[in-house]
């Protein structure tokens, strides 16, 4: 009887070993981020995809005129100079920032400028020059502002996780890499995501899956699925997030795939991916070395 029962034991104490290996590895992994992440400067290109608002005026007739109008999207491309800045304001949390360079192909800012012009940002005193950047992105008449999800690494601090209730899920395919998967659920403490939109604070919680490298428990994509308000008000919002080992031996985001549904209709699509990551000095400019 013994013996049958730890044997009911064994996958319950097996499962419990990987999640404390997932959860080790995961949290040291934000450690290096969050110690190298506000030094770097990287280009971020962004294809959206939204949909436009309906028109007040629809002169149709015949068949048409009998249902809805059709959809209409709009799509747009933002290359943009790309790092991560701590605002003091919202206990040291990490947000993205960028210089936008170009949309849709036309230049609008020179790039040497743009970094200058980010670093400084990044490398304020206060929040005030951090928050006027956030404003400017705004302004090149984007949809929306759910576009801080490249440090979503940091919801699994070392500190933070107790708040979530980690749950194992079948492995699947990250790439050539198997990965093991694990579900989250936040289930204590205040809201774990900050936001910005239109220049607004929106503090979420948040469910989603981890996905580790099989082989070492190296996080490759983290997913996020957050709902706020019910149909047909509710605004949901999923994303998943790609990392790969930088150079400089901290995980760093390659792509985000972020939609967003409102009442349960798709009204925007998001596809990000970030490269040519570089550090920069915090003192005088921006200086990149020689081998990057």
């Amino acid at each position: 009887m013994k013996a049958a029962a730890l044997l009911l034991l064994l996958p319950v104490l097996r499962g419990d070993a990987l999640t404390d290996k997932m959860t080790a590895r995961v949290s040291e992994e934000a450690a290096a981020f969050i110690k190298i992440a506000p030094d770097l400067l990287g280009t971020e290109t962004l294809h959206q995809r939204s949909l436009k608002p309906p028109s007040r005026f629809h002169p149709r007739t015949g068949a048409a005129a009998a249902g809805p109008p059709p959809d209409q999207w709009n799509e747009r491309e933002v290359i943009s100079e790309y790092g991560f800045a701590i605002f003091s304001e919202n206990a040291g949390a990490v947000h993205e920032l960028r210089q936008v360079i170009s949309v849709d192909g036309k230049k609008v800012a020179e790039t040497k400028k743009a970094q200058e012009s980010l670093a400084k940002a990044i490398t304020a005193g206060d929040d005030a020059q951090k928050r006027a950047m956030l404003k400017e992105f705004e302004t090149q008449g984007l949809s929306g502002g759910a576009t801080d999800f490249g440090q979503l690494l940091l919801l699994f601090a070392r500190r933070d996780l107790e708040r979530y209730e980690f749950t194992a899920r079948p492995p699947r395919m990250i790439g050539y890499d198997r990965a093991l998967v694990w579900s989250y659920k936040q289930i204590d403490g205040p809201e774990s995501l900050t936001l910005f939109e239109r220049s607004k604070m929106r503090h979420m919680r948040v469910t989603g899956e981890i996905r580790v490298r099989a082989t070492d428990f190296l996080p490759l994509q983290i997913t996020l699925l957050s709902q706020e308000g019910d149909a047909p008000k509710s605004v949901r919002e999923e994303a998943a997030v790609t990392y790969k080992l930088s150079q400089f031996g901290a995980l760093l985001p390659s792509s985000t795939e972020h939609r967003e549904l409102r009442g349960g209709k798709l009204v925007m699509e998001n596809h990000f991916t970030y490269s040519d990551f570089h550090k920069f000095g915090a003192s005088s400019g921006v200086t990149f070395p020689a081998n990057k």
